[in-house]
């Protein structure tokens, strides 16, 4: 038997193609891929936001950055300035959007990562750097540490942006979103020559196909087996 190739990913084409046949102009006369491409952006950055509020981390990306001791302003720290951001060398990630959790441990060690706690407000004033870094937070579009005393790596989990589709053979990188994607393209496109009936009927079939994507994606975190606690059970805490 031959082997077919798949994939779990569709085309901006399959999606474009879809809009024109709800449009009723399949040969795109009217609707072609140069005019629908921005609103087909606009829906893939809607559903890519939708799925972030949902908590589906099919967008989630991971780094590892080496940040080494640097000398400035009299201290030397890891790293200096104390922050990660798109001007700082290394850099956070181009495509990142918002950081889920930290990790670190020493720079060439095979120690494993040990997470870091995230701080919402400030750090505590009397908190000086030591050895790990062990607190970052997350403000004005920058991670934001203590510093340590030594060169330290950490691993970033984050939800990243997708890059906009340029032309009609561009992957869509949510799985089995094309549908929606189809849908929805085709009632921003009637919303925008006022057809407001049938871009209120495509709105309301895109919503769905849309919540079927986040069901897929959040129902196995539904049934994860979890052992029952037995009778009397009680948390064991240890004060060190």
């Amino acid at each position: 038997m031959p082997v077919v190739a798949t994939t779990r990913y569709g085309t901006a084409g399959q999606a474009l193609a879809l809009a024109r046949a709800l449009l009723n102009d399949p040969a795109g006369a009217l609707w072609s891929d140069a005019v629908l491409l921005p609103l087909l952006n606009a829906a893939y950055r809607d559903l890519q936001q939708e799925l972030a509020n949902a908590g589906v981390r099919v967008l989630e990306g991971r780094v590892e950055l080496d940040l080494p001791l640097v000398t400035a302003g009299g201290s030397t720290l890891a790293p200096n300035p104390p922050r990660l951001a798109d001007d700082t060398t290394p850099a956070l990630p181009a495509d990142l959007l918002v950081p889920w959790t930290l990790e670190e441990r020493p720079t060439g060690s095979s120690d494993p990562f040990v997470p870091m706690e995230r701080i919402v407000n400030s750090f505590p004033d009397e908190l000086a750097p030591g050895p790990q870094l062990r607190l970052w937070g997350w403000w004005a579009d920058a991670i934001w540490f203590i510093g340590a005393t030594r060169p330290v790596t950490v691993r970033i989990r984050y939800e990243r942006a997708l890059g906009p589709l340029a032309t009609a053979d561009d992957p869509v990188l949510i799985p089995a979103a094309t549908d929606a994607l189809g849908f929805d393209t085709a009632a921003l496109a009637a919303r925008s020559r006022g057809v407001a009936a049938l871009a209120a009927d495509l709105g309301r079939s895109a919503a769905a196909l849309r919540e079927k994507i986040i069901v897929r994606y959040t129902r196995p975190e539904q049934f994860k087996a979890r052992r029952r606690r037995p009778y009397g059970w009680r948390r064991r805490v240890v004060y060190l």
